[in-house]
């Protein structure tokens, strides 16, 4: 017969200590946070070096500001970018001030600016029901336990400083809403530094909620002054970042300066739609972005008990995740990453629905094990039994990550079951040691394939020795923060190589290769693994020495990915 279904008790949430009530001592649930994104950042530390293109081309630009002094224009080879705010360079130079320039600051910095969304998210949910102040500890859980919060902990990029940014905006309208009028400085900060950023897209997160106000709204308050208070937001926003934008404008040209304040933006359009994605391409990712709880049957049962018909908080989570979510789908340039400052609305309706809710369990609730279960027999029936073009990262990787990530999966399974927040705990817990895993594994085999330490540093010498370097195709800031450069790379194009070669004799080609390389590059002085590819400096006496028509050559040119 089948085992009958535990039921977790329902009932008040447990209350806090008076200690912890009165802020006099961290709760337990805030050190295992610290404690999971210390391993995670330990971890990228660790095992892999800063990705191409993203992470490195805007370390790339971090630093050139840094080494000129300039903390208003961003600069890209030597030249103006205009494709994304300061913000972020911002907080990474705040940190090489202190510490001076090292490489551990940018993982670090970024694993602060999700522990700061973490803890924003849980203040929200104690703000939302202050009956239930536990569900803080819930919440925020949740949030770090899911799949690409986690992934991107450590990430050098700008979406994890956004989601912080719409969390502060969203922790002032909630306030605001229940009638504290000074919440809304917290709405300005969180407008004006999301917009620095990482652009006026702050406001497709803030503002659906912000309008569908009525719908939400908690508190009885006038609709003309909510209104008039949340436009006078929207431009105290504006006004901060103008005050980064017009000096910057002015010091950065009269193309920068119509670059950022239109061009950016009606580029993106275009590119966009000359780069679509079908409107239904976030759903297929979402199991795996929300992994584990869009594969946990609790979760499943949970939502479907919301209560938001007569829970003002949960139609406010409502609004801030579901319209950003069905503009997301209808703009046709996708990337998973875009979703993150939705996730924290997802995760305070699970811990609003799981911790108030009579939930059943079954033996199907430990199906998100199973992930990495099946991930580390998939490892080792590829070591014990390789195909014939085995992937050489999986050939090259170290045998402990399957009996680690098997050894997850069970221990996960039989985690204590007394509480459905141990359940909680324990699944966020098996997602994050499992990512922990993966990055000290497969992660430090795959890292000589996309660690350009070695070239940056070839480079960085012969520029200490005179030598000028070009980049056949388009350079996007690789190697310039790792080989500390502070002169640029010329770009060149495969028509313009030996004339390149003829003018700069004692200089030094670089370009990537999928295939056989032509005979210009038979001879190189350097060369390393590079993202699938093979990257080849030549001296350009060599590349003299050829005879033939290079226009004739494909161009190898990498793909900018869409994350720009």
């Amino acid at each position: 017969m089948p085992a009958s279904p535990t039921i977790f008790p329902r009932g008040p949430l447990e209350k806090p200590s008076p200690a912890a009530a009165a802020g006099h001592s961290i709760p337990f649930y805030v050190l295992t946070w610290l404690a999971g994104i210390g391993l995670l950042t330990f971890a990228f530390l660790y095992a892999l070096p800063f990705i191409p293109i993203d992470e490195t081309r805007y370390l790339g630009v971090a630093w050139e500001m840094f080494a000129r002094g300039d903390f208003l224009v961003p600069y890209l080879n030597g030249h103006p970018y205009h494709h994304k705010p300061p913000l972020l360079f911002w907080i990474l130079h705040a940190g090489w001030a202190i510490f001076g320039v090292n490489d551990w600051w940018p993982r670090v910095a970024s694993a602060s600016l999700s522990f700061a969304g973490v803890l924003l998210t849980a203040r929200l949910a104690r703000r939302m029901w202050p009956d239930a102040l536990s569900l803080g500890g819930w919440a925020g859980t949740i949030l770090l336990g899911m799949g690409l919060w986690a992934a991107y902990t450590p990430a050098v990029m700008f979406d994890m400083l956004l989601a912080t940014c719409v969390l502060l905006a969203m922790n002032g309208l909630w306030d605001a809403a229940q009638g504290k009028p000074r919440a809304w400085l917290w709405v300005v900060v969180g407008i004006g530094s999301g917009v620095l950023a990482k652009g006026p897209v702050v406001l497709l997160h803030v503002l659906p909620a912000a309008l569908l106000w009525p719908w939400w709204r908690p508190l009885a308050q006038p609709l003309g002054r909510w209104y008039r208070r949340l436009a006078l937001a929207v431009l105290g926003g504006a006004a901060i970042a103008l005050a980064w934008a017009v000096p910057a404008a002015i010091r950065g040209g009269p193309e920068y300066a119509h670059m950022i304040f239109w061009g950016q933006s009606a580029g993106r359009i275009v590119k966009s739609f000359a780069h679509q994605r079908p409107w239904w391409w976030y759903f297929p990712l979402l199991p795996l972005l929300l992994y584990p709880w869009l594969l946990w049957p609790s979760a499943w049962r949970a939502l479907a008990r919301l209560e938001w018909r007569t829970d003002p908080a949960q139609r406010f989570l409502l609004a801030w995740a579901v319209v950003p979510f069905v503009a997301f789908c209808a703009i046709s340039g996708k990337q998973a990453h875009y979703l993150l400052p939705l996730f924290p609305a997802v995760s305070l309706l699970l811990a609003r629905t799981l911790a108030t809710r009579g939930i059943l369990a079954t033996r199907f609730d430990h199906f998100p094990l199973l992930l990495p279960f099946l991930a580390a027999t998939a490892l080792l029936f590829l070591r014990l039994r390789p195909p014939a073009h085995l992937p050489p990262v999986i050939a090259e990787s170290a045998w402990w990550p399957i009996p680690a990530l098997a050894a997850v999966a069970f221990f996960g399974w039989l985690a204590p079951r007394r509480t459905l927040y141990s359940r909680v705990s324990s699944l966020a817990g098996a997602t994050v040691l499992s990512l922990v895993i993966l990055a000290l594994g497969l992660g430090r085999a795959a890292a000589p394939y996309y660690d350009v330490r070695p070239t940056s540093r070839f480079i960085a010498q012969a520029q200490a020795e005179g030598r000028p370097v070009g980049f056949v195709g388009k350079y996007y800031d690789q190697f310039h923060f790792y080989g500390r450069l502070t002169q640029p790379i010329e770009e060149i194009s495969w028509s313009s190589l030996h004339a390149w070669a003829k003018d700069h004799p004692h200089g030094l080609i670089i370009e990537t290769f999928a295939n056989t390389p032509p005979s210009e590059f038979a001879a190189p002085v350097f060369q390393q693994p590079y993202r699938g590819r093979i990257l080849l400096v030549v001296a350009a006496s060599d590349v003299m020495s050829v005879s033939g028509d290079a226009s004739t050559h494909p161009s190898n040119d990498e793909a900018d990915d869409a994350s720009e």
